[in-house]
């Protein structure tokens, strides 16, 4: 995880360094850098909305990896409860959340 949110830092330094170079261009006419800072800010926004989906989807990949472990482990009334609440109810909310947010990154 530390790996994937230092790439995450970074490209998000990347973008913030472009951004401002962008917005100091003298070479840029003033009524058109207006729309251009927009769009370069909402392909961002868009960029930062995938990766977070992304992150959230192995996010509930593990956590249902560790819901199968923890049935396996506790007794059988118990481990079924685990398993109602978190592991269908709960996976099922995060993953309709991660499929609206991708939806919307992808328009």
């Amino acid at each position: 995880m530390t790996l994937k949110n230092l790439q995450f830092s970074y490209n998000k330094f990347k973008t913030d360094v472009q951004s401002q170079i962008a917005r100091s261009n003298p070479m840029q006419k003033q009524d058109t850098k207006a729309l251009s800072m927009w769009i370069f800010q909402e392909r961002s926004d868009l960029a930062t909305m995938r990766t977070m989906a992304y992150q959230r989807k192995e996010t509930v990949k593990a956590l249902k990896d560790w819901i199968k472990e923890e049935v396996e482990e506790e007794s059988v009334e118990n481990g079924r409860d685990l398993e109602d609440i978190v592991g269908d109810k709960l996976t099922r909310l995060l993953e309709k959340q991660i499929e609206i947010e991708q939806e919307y990154a992808s328009k």
